[in-house]
């Protein structure tokens, strides 16, 4: 039968040990419907315990009806579906990031709490594992996402099998050699029923492009077999990639220290001075993961890094986002959250024009605001004039959907240190803020890049003259 495919995928991909808990992210659609079905088919066999969880984001209209659905697959199985709801859309607005990264986010915590939950209730910590249906074509997707943001040989990996989420639980993907196809013939063969998520079709975002319409158009135009070459193109960056981090990180492990109580960690320097690069940058990588900073430091940080371990400069250093810096001093290279107050950028300040709306095409490489001007001038008639590029003061409000949140509160909320809040620049029309310029001590990547706007004045369809804030160098 088809469906050998996919249980003959899992059995062979030895993720799973004989009595495992499984704890499976149940959306209900036919990726993750199809790992339940072929769990549930060989439980018996393998004394595996399914624990499904479904999370209700509710960002779009038929959420509610595809949780019940997946609670009547779950009851048909004679299986409890652990059911949760989130804001999604609250807390990518609050952080700055997407809901696609929000959601992400809110989902592995809430697997990690659902594994608190079963080891309160008996079961053994090595037992519990998290099993995600990624297949083979999410690998291609992601593998060629990676490629055209540009990427090194780790990201070249793709998703991997096996990882630990942030308490140590495995999570584990048993359908990642499994092509999109088998799913569905699986799907149709078992005559089941999945959610579908329309919203996988829209070609506004580029992951759905990359799906829809570019690998289509090479398997086309020039390989057939695309899919294979990506795959197999993971598979060896992954081996390759391994081999480096292992070398890196267990051969130098002892020229690393840590001071927990000032988290600072020190690399001596003349031990790694004759690796190649490409070892030590898995070394540099390995501390930016200890740091929590790896996914928010740029190719440029890492290569600048490396650099400063072959410096014949005893000094030099560089800056890391949320206020971390790297610096030498002789033979060691210091990684240090400094207590000292940052100052803010003084080399520029805002240019604000009034644009018909027609003729607004700002350049979306570089960072500014857009408003209503009518909707702005009602509020503040004739005073965009008044408008003012600083620092945070007393009072000082940004206007969110649903009401105001003190620039304090906002602060915090986004993660920026204490000695670099007042390094954040707004512009501000008295006490209420229209723009929180981009930064690099946010932790979010949308408010690193762009910042972070008043939830008034937004353009509409019907805005007739634009409030275009841009800023300039100061001459």
């Amino acid at each position: 039968m088809k469906r050998n495919i996919v249980v003959d995928a899992i059995i062979d991909s030895e993720l799973l040990e004989p009595g495992a808990v499984i704890i499976l992210g149940l959306s209900g659609g036919p990726d993750s419907l199809c790992l339940l079905h072929a769990l549930n088919e060989i439980s018996d066999a393998f004394n595996y315990e399914i624990v499904p969880v479904h999370v209700n984001h509710h960002l779009r209209p038929e959420a509610d009806a595809e949780a019940e659905h997946v609670e009547y697959i779950c009851d048909r199985m004679n299986l409890e579906c652990r059911m949760y709801d989130s804001d999604c859309a609250a807390l990518a607005e609050e952080l700055g990031i997407s809901t696609e990264e929000a959601g992400r986010n809110i989902r592995y915590q809430i697997f990690d709490e659902v594994a608190d939950e079963l080891m309160d209730e008996g079961r053994a910590q090595d037992k519990i594992v998290i099993a995600l249906a990624h297949n083979a074509d999410d690998q291609c997707e992601t593998v060629l996402f990676r490629l055209l943001r540009g990427t090194g040989t780790h990201g070249l990996s793709g998703i991997p099998a096996i990882r630990l989420s942030a308490s140590g639980i495995a999570i584990v993907r048993p359908i990642l050699s499994v092509e999109r196809k088998d799913i569905e013939q699986y799907i149709k063969d078992n005559k089941l029923r999945p959610n579908i998520d329309k919203s996988n079709k829209d070609n506004s975002y580029t992951r759905n492009r990359i799906r829809n319409e570019l690998i289509p158009y090479l398997e086309k135009n020039y390989n057939p077999n695309i899919r294979a070459a990506l795959r197999r193109y993971a598979f060896l960056s992954d081996m390759d990639d391994s081999l480096l981090r292992r070398m890196a990180f267990s051969d130098y492990a002892d020229s690393l220290a840590t001071d927990e109580e000032s988290k600072t960690i020190y690399l001596n320097l003349p031990e790694i001075r004759d690796n190649h690069p490409a070892i030590n940058s898995r070394v540099v990588t390995y501390i930016l993961s200890l740091l929590n900073l790896e996914s928010l430091t740029s190719y440029e940080s890492i290569s600048s890094l490396v650099e400063l371990i072959y410096s014949e400069n005893p000094s030099a250093g560089v800056d890391l986002p949320l206020g971390i810096r790297a610096y030498r001093e002789y033979d060691r290279l210091i990684f240090s959250s400094s207590d000292e107050m940052i100052r803010a950028d003084e080399s520029m300040e805002i240019l604000p024009q009034i644009i018909m709306a027609k003729d607004f095409s700002p350049d979306e490489e570089t960072p500014y605001a857009a408003f209503d001007f009518d909707e702005f001038n009602k509020e503040y008639p004739g005073m965009i004039g008044e408008l003012r590029l600083r620092t945070r003061r007393e009072g000082d409000y940004l206007p969110i959907k649903g009401g105001n949140k003190k620039i304090q509160d906002f602060l915090v909320d986004t993660k920026v240190k204490k000695n670099a809040r007042d390094s954040i620049q707004m512009v501000c029309m008295g006490s209420e803020v229209l723009w929180v310029l981009p930064s690099e001590y946010f932790s979010g990547a949308s408010d690193r890049e762009k910042g972070r706007f008043s939830s008034k004045y937004h353009i509409k369809d019907t805005t007739d003259r634009v409030l275009f804030i841009e800023l300039i160098e100061t001459i």
